[in-house]
């Protein structure tokens, strides 16, 4: 399969714009196990950089990067229903190489899990649910590469609900995040029904998200000057309730919550609304 994308996305002192496409391929071993590769290839860019309040960090990346990188993931399935789950686990292994060509050169691990655990028996309803998940990443620079802002992961959002997309993690002098090296979540979910027709597709949930980010590597200048980074590899927490509703179209979720534990120079959001085809 092959796939062409187009994408732009704005921060506080920059733009970033992302043009390429993908061959993918995979191949199930059984009803349970698969294993997937995709080919990327893309040109990255930073743009729209203001040189009079932006940190050296970002003027430093300013322009076109490309990426040519190969992935693979083994993914693990044995919950009860793709969409919808109730039961079982669910594990993906992925990892990035990029340095077939292009400027980026790195590997780039992240696995995640998911384990849900029905409710039925004690609370008498299917939709009784417990999910238990976790992620990490590890992105480690090869052949002497100095990795940027577009090949950091980034924390906020639907993996840390309470924050702002990006907004937990390193930050320039700016505000501006720079994305991390490291990272890792987990998240404690509990699904349940609400006092509507189960026909509608609608159910409640609430939840506690943990999470940090952190490793990026302080530069200096050409004066040799020591530019600033704020970073904090301590864990925050988000907490907080919602709603689901799965539509033909996919699952909606509109979410409310509240940073429990925080860093000073983390960004927060308390209402998010985010799509997507499970939970």
């Amino acid at each position: 399969m092959t796939d062409s994308y187009t994408a732009a996305q704005s921060s506080l002192s920059y733009a970033e714009s992302n043009v390429g496409g993908d061959l993918r391929l995979g191949y199930r071993f059984n009803d349970h196990v698969q294993q997937s590769f995709t080919y990327a290839l893309s040109d990255r860019n930073l743009y729209n950089i203001p040189t009079t309040v932006t940190s050296y960090y970002i003027q430093k990346e300013a322009g076109n990067s490309s990426l040519s990188q190969l992935s693979q993931t083994l993914a693990f399935d044995y919950v009860d229903d793709d969409l919808a789950p109730t039961s079982g686990l669910r594990i993906n292994l992925t990892t990035d190489f990029a340095g077939f060509g292009g400027t980026a050169k790195y590997v780039r691990i992240s696995p995640d899990i998911a384990y849900y655990i029905p409710l039925e028996r004690i609370l008498g309803s299917k939709a009784w649910v417990l999910k238990l998940s976790a992620t990490a990443g590890d992105l480690i620079p090869i052949m002497g590469y100095h990795d940027q802002i577009v090949d950091r992961f980034f924390l906020g959002g639907d993996n840390l609900r309470g924050f702002a997309d990006g907004g937990v993690g390193p930050h320039d002098a700016q505000g501006d995040s720079l994305g991390g090296r490291r990272m890792w979540t987990q998240s404690t979910e509990l699904h349940f029904p609400l006092p509507v027709s189960p026909d509608i597709g609608v159910g409640g949930f609430a939840f506690v998200d943990i999470g940090s980010l952190f490793s990026v590597t302080q530069l200096s200048n050409a004066s040799g000057v020591l530019q600033p980074i704020t970073q904090s590899s301590a864990p925050r927490v988000g907490a907080g309730v919602g709603v689901s509703w799965n539509t033909p179209f996919g699952l909606i979720n509109l979410s409310l919550a509240a940073p429990i534990v925080k860093q000073k120079q983390d960004q927060v959001q308390q209402f998010r609304v985010s799509f997507g085809t499970r939970f």
